[in-house]
């Protein structure tokens, strides 16, 4: 499977079979939040690897209690030290910070997925009550704690708006009016002009029958 049928085919998986990740897996998946861009390459992460259930679980409770969390056999959970990024951008140091903490976290996540596997992106938790159970030092951002197993649910494609409503050419809110056309995706082009010919068409029936 390659990068952009990754993109399309994940999902936030929130139910875990009882089954270990494989370490090599694993390991593959740290590379991969290590590999990661941040800004003026000051990788400024630090990924806490848990495999034990019991912290699991009072991880899944730090994280405003979402006890399918210690479904996942493995957890990481990701930080950031923003004085590395502050010592070189000052004020904004703290913001491009998250950035990285985010690169890292999408990186694990495609290469979860690539390898087979299932995660879910967490962000709502408890700073402080994660940093005692983990022992995290003062100054240290926790960020997102990503569960990580094989799926035992198969949940559908969110819904999601398409890309006349996010995108703009040139200038803000000026929206591409023909999306498949422009992007030369022909196929969708002839089903959407297909699609309006049959809309029009049957308009023109329904006001003939009146």
């Amino acid at each position: 499977m390659n990068t952009v049928d990754n993109i399309f085919s994940r999902r936030s998986i929130r139910k875990f079979k009882d089954i270990p990740v494989e370490m090599d897996k694993i390991g593959k998946i740290l590379e991969a939040g290590r590999r990661a861009p941040s800004a003026g390459n000051l990788q400024d992460w630090k990924f806490i690897l848990i495999q034990k259930s019991e912290l699991i679980e009072q991880v899944a409770k730090a994280c405003l209690e979402q006890y399918w969390i210690a479904t996942a056999p493995s957890v990481i959970v990701v930080c950031t030290d923003p004085s590395k990024t502050e010592s070189h951008y000052g004020e904004k140091g703290k913001i491009y910070s998250y950035y990285d903490a985010a690169a890292a976290m999408m990186s694990m996540i495609l290469a979860a997925q690539d390898l087979g596997l299932a995660t879910c992106w967490v962000g709502a938790l408890e700073e402080t009550q994660l940093k005692r159970i983990l022992s995290i030092p003062n100054g240290i951002i926790v960020h997102a704690v990503l569960p990580i197993g094989y799926p035992a649910e198969k949940p559908p494609e969110p819904a999601k708006f398409n890309l006349y409503d996010v995108v703009f050419l040139d200038s803000y809110d000026n929206k591409i009016k023909d999306v498949p056309g422009y992007f030369q995706w022909y196929a969708e082009h002839v089903r959407g002009t297909a699609k309006k010919g049959k809309d029009l068409l049957k308009k023109f029936s329904e006001k003939l029958s009146k």
